[in-house]
């Protein structure tokens, strides 16, 4: 049984590609007091890249959160730089959910200008309405693809990691960057090259360890009744939901007219 004081944080990855990284790192980052499980979806995409990944992933995040919640977690965190259903989710449970993305740029914006280093070049526009949604457009400074996907990511790990040296090493130097971010989760364990690389000059953050302490603290100081305050959204007639079993259950009402 988990002692009294112990949190339990529910990381849920996006993508239906289970086991594409190795998830040792993210255990060994875990904060003390903090009881970690994860969870990849059942229906969604493969990765996240794009707009359209984002929205395909979205319900099967909504289902996960709920599931989660249903299972006693105190927080959930949605394990993609892209942040896909964060507000959905938020509007679904009542417990914290973070967002590796939100909470990355927050705390590197809070220390200057910021770098992204992420997968696809391709991401940039994604990236820059990313930062304009949290308000911190003015602190990003650049956005850089290393030119691997994220399911490429571990084909050849140390060529990944090198490329993300390379990348960060520019963003620090050339961008002005006091801060780079992984722009991909599936980065997940290339932080200590990347910061050796870099020394003193800035910090590396590894967006889903911090994430998850990030959650832990949440869940910690968490205030049910003001969370409660909002609401969640109301019944309605859906369609099309039978793989996402907690969001059809939670949301679905057949005689309701939408």
């Amino acid at each position: 049984m988990a002692a009294p004081d112990t949190v339990h944080v529910h990381v849920v990855t996006p993508i239906i590609s289970d086991g594409f990284r190795d998830e040792a790192p993210l255990h060994a980052a875990a904060p003390a007091g903090c009881r970690l499980t994860t969870t990849f979806l059942a229906n969604g995409p493969a990765s996240v890249e794009t707009a359209v990944d984002e929205v395909l992933a979205a319900p099967g995040v909504i289902d996960a959160a709920l599931g989660a919640q249903e299972q006693g977690a105190g927080a959930v965190v949605i394990d993609c730089m892209l942040d896909p259903g964060l507000d959905a989710a938020r509007e679904a449970v009542q417990i914290p959910v973070i967002g590796c993305g939100e909470a990355a740029m927050r705390d590197a914006a809070a220390r200057g200008d910021f770098s992204i280093v992420t997968v696809l070049q391709s991401q940039e526009p994604l990236f820059h309405t990313l930062a304009g949604r949290y308000g911190l457009a003015g602190r990003l400074a650049s956005v850089r693809g290393i030119g691997v996907p994220v399911l490429a990511l571990h084909d050849d790990p140390d060529a990944a990691t090198a490329f993300t040296v390379r990348e960060s090493l520019v963003a620090t130097e050339h961008d002005g960057a006091k801060t780079v971010i992984f722009g991909c989760t599936g980065m997940l364990g290339f932080a200590p090259r990347v910061q050796e690389a870099l020394g003193v000059s800035a910090r590396v953050i590894d967006p889903l360890p911090h994430a998850v302490a990030f959650a832990a603290a949440a869940a910690r100081r968490f205030d049910p009744v003001e969370q409660a305050a909002g609401g969640p959204p109301h019944r309605k007639r859906i369609a099309g939901f039978v793989g996402w079993p907690f969001l059809d259950a939670a949301f679905n009402s057949a005689g309701a007219s939408s």
